[in-house]
């Protein structure tokens, strides 16, 4: 009995003198994992990596995958903000009458493009496209074969795009049964489409830090909307009265100049939000457009999104589901009539698609 109970005591003054293992490190946050929400963000890559698996370890059919990933919004995206006091010290004005009452914001990376950029460009997100009539479609291929990673394999790959919007009016005007509600505002956002043109030449091109032309340059996009009219034939002297062209873009003198068209009201199919009428509090917008969209723009619903301050025609979902790959949407800000103004702080585009 001795033999033994001594045999245990050394067996446990051993164990008390081993060293501890060092405890695991302290879980980190993915860099995937959205600070806001705290959801996982998968790239590209992730989506087909968990796809093989399930197709080939689990022997899921592949629609039904796809299915699984459209439930789960398992999807690809993409993130462009303009903040305007972090970059230019204070927010943007666009006044009513004013030569820049329709202001181009900013712009989504091309569909297929999740933040390892074929559109390496300074400041892409901020130029708009030269108003230049759009020619020819680029085929899928156009943008798979530049792509170092797995790009759509659906012509119509958009699932959502989720707008975020800080801003407000001049806190003034308007019927005063109409302050502090969404009626009667003659400032607001609109969203615009752009499409890239394989037959497009960028004339004079530079980048800002003097590196090559990127794989989908800024000058080869051609506007959808807003649309566009000639103002100068070739044979012309009129000097072209758009102030939006690209920086980097000179237009050959041969070709005709077009503007874009902004009409005075805002288009029920494009409108994003407008500002409450004659509140000067910073307001803070987040609207989502889904593929699953269904609300016609006539029904007790759609009223329901133009009491809200949205386009009572944004609600139907069509604008997702024709979006194509490479294609690239857009933000304007605008305002109406002199005392009008839309003050801008910040303006945000995540769009989401299939992969």
């Amino acid at each position: 009995m001795a033999h033994i109970t001594s045999n245990l005591l050394l067996h446990r003054f051993r164990r008390m003198n081993q060293s501890e293992p060092s405890p695991p490190p302290a879980p980190q946050p993915s860099e995937k994992i959205d600070p806001e929400y705290g959801c996982y963000r998968p790239t590209p890559v992730d989506i087909i990596v968990a796809h093989i698996m399930l197709t080939r370890s689990l022997k899921l059919p592949p629609e039904l995958v796809d299915s699984i990933f459209d439930m789960a919004e398992y999807w690809a995206h993409s993130i462009n903000v303009i903040d305007y006091p972090a970059q230019q010290q204070r927010e943007l004005r666009i006044m009513g009458s004013s030569r820049t009452e329709n202001k181009f914001l900013v712009s989504s990376l091309t569909i297929i493009d999740g933040q390892e950029s074929l559109s390496n460009e300074p400041a892409y997100d901020t130029l708009d496209a030269t108003p230049l009539p759009h020619k020819t479609d680029c085929d899928p291929s156009y943008f798979s074969k530049l792509a170092m990673y797995p790009t759509p394999r659906l012509l119509n790959p958009a699932r959502k795009i989720v707008f975020k919007i800080k801003s407000h009016d001049q806190g003034w005007g308007g019927p005063l049964e109409k302050r502090g509600t969404f009626e009667a505002s003659w400032t607001w956002f609109e969203a615009g489409l752009e499409r890239f043109d394989p037959e497009a030449t960028c004339h004079g091109y530079s980048t800002f830090d003097g590196a090559s032309i990127p794989a989908l340059p800024v000058c080869g996009l051609r506007p959808i909307q807003p649309e566009i009219a000639p103002v100068r034939s070739n044979a012309g002297h009129d000097k072209p009265t758009e102030q939006n062209q690209a920086d980097s873009v000179e237009p050959d003198p041969a070709e005709d100049v077009y503007t874009y068209i902004h009409p005075l009201q805002g288009r029920p199919e494009w409108q994003i939000q407008c500002n409450k009428t004659a509140t000067r509090d910073w307001q803070e917008h987040k609207i989502t457009w889904s593929y699953l969209d269904d609300v016609k723009s006539d029904s007790d619903e759609g009223k329901a999104l133009e009491t809200r301050g949205r386009g009572r025609a944004t609600g139907d979902g069509s604008f997702v589901r024709n979006l194509r790959m490479g294609d690239v949407i857009t933000v304007w800000g605008k305002a109406r009539f002199p005392g009008w103004v839309n003050s801008i702080e910040r303006v945000e585009i995540e769009v989401y698609w299939a992969v």
